[in-house]
């Protein structure tokens, strides 16, 4: 495969070895499925970027020919690769991180001329002016359980979209639904109901008979799915805290394992608004001389905890009357979707308080 460099120190004495002992390289990589560019940086000055096949093998032996004795600094943006690039680079000795794509700076110049080159150096050059901020790295048994309970929610809303598009055909084919089943349960009655209108019109039989074929597949599917994550519930690693979570009003297992999959380990988060930031309660903001505009609750959050926690702080306030005390407060000067929201960033400050000092939660139900 053709290489593509970009700086020429080292191919200024040809056939003598150039030493880097005691130098730090900082190396960008953009990362794909088929091959990697990569672009080592040093004081100012783009050693070299190269275009390779997929593989850390390949990585750490390019950078430990071309650049021997020196010490490398790695970064790469997270995508659907995962962080597997990064714990072979770190067993391999050489420091790797992985950072957000959102939070790479970037000239105006280079986003409107995006090339793998470019992105490679970019990432280099970034993170050896120290402007790039790791995120967290999971640990593997982590991430491999983290999936189960991401998939149980890709199931709730293929089963959410399969339930919506077979009421959608029978509203539009004037099928009226009775009122004792007309709500958001789906029982075995009412989908037999479905089933025996399917025979009265043979042109729809078909197309309603597979949409219910879908929808049992897919509830079947939950119901295993569900059973799997109560398994892991009570896996060693989890079940204590799991414990603890659950003594909070509204917060049952899914919300529990979930909570601690997603956080992982809570002491990596010396502050409360650290956590907080990585759920994505705080504000977002806009400031221009005399004017501050606040837009709400941020765009970038945990999708599988926010929502969930929100969720559970309606459950909350039914049960703990402090909290439900403190929700009518701020209901007399935001709406209840606002109010609501503050009290989840008050549930998530109590889960993490319990969890550092592995207590329970204390319920107050006097008025």
């Amino acid at each position: 495969m053709k290489q593509q460099t970009s700086a020429a120190p080292e191919t200024g004495n040809k056939g003598k070895q150039q030493h880097y002992e005691g130098r730090v390289i900082y190396v960008g990589i953009d990362v794909h499925k088929k091959d990697w560019q990569v672009a080592a940086f040093y004081e100012g000055i783009t050693l070299g970027n190269h275009r390779m096949g997929a593989g850390a093998e390949g990585v750490i032996t390019h950078l430990r020919k071309r650049y021997p004795g020196a010490s490398f600094k790695c970064v790469y943006e997270s995508c659907g690769w995962g962080f597997e690039l990064q714990r072979k680079l770190s067993a391999a000795g050489l420091e790797c991180i992985v950072v957000n794509a959102a939070d790479v700076p970037g000239s105006n110049k280079e986003k409107s001329n995006k090339t793998d080159k470019t992105d490679a150096e970019r990432l280099a050059r970034h993170h050896g002016a120290g402007l790039l901020k790791a995120i967290h790295v999971p640990d593997e048994q982590l991430q491999k359980h983290r999936n189960l309970i991401r998939f149980r929610k890709r199931v709730v809303a293929d089963l959410g979209r399969s339930k919506n598009r077979l009421k959608s055909i029978l509203k539009y084919q004037g099928i009226e639904i009775p009122r004792q089943f007309d709500n958001s349960s789906w029982s075995n009655n009412f989908l037999e109901w479905v089933s025996r209108e399917a025979q009265k019109d043979q042109d729809l039989t078909d197309i309603l008979l597979l949409m219910l074929e879908e929808i049992r597949a897919l509830k079947s599917l939950l119901l295993n799915v569900n059973r799997k994550v109560r398994a892991l519930t009570r896996h060693e690693r989890y079940q204590k805290m799991i414990e603890r979570l659950m003594s909070i009003p509204g917060v049952g297992e899914i919300t529990a394992i979930t909570f601690l999959l997603e956080v992982g380990d809570i002491r990596r988060f010396k502050r409360f608004d650290q956590l907080n930031s990585m759920v994505g309660f705080y504000p977002d903001s806009h400031s221009s001389g005399e004017t501050n505009r606040h837009t709400g609750i941020s765009n970038r959050s945990n999708k599988y905890l926010r929502s969930m926690l929100i969720e559970s702080s309606w459950q909350l306030i039914r049960h703990d009357m402090e909290m439900n005390d403190m929700y009518q407060e701020l209901k007399k000067r935001m709406k209840g979707t606002e109010a609501i929201v503050r009290i989840a960033r008050k549930l998530l400050r109590k889960m993490r308080a319990m969890l550092l000092t592995d207590t329970a939660y204390e319920l107050n139900i006097a008025a």
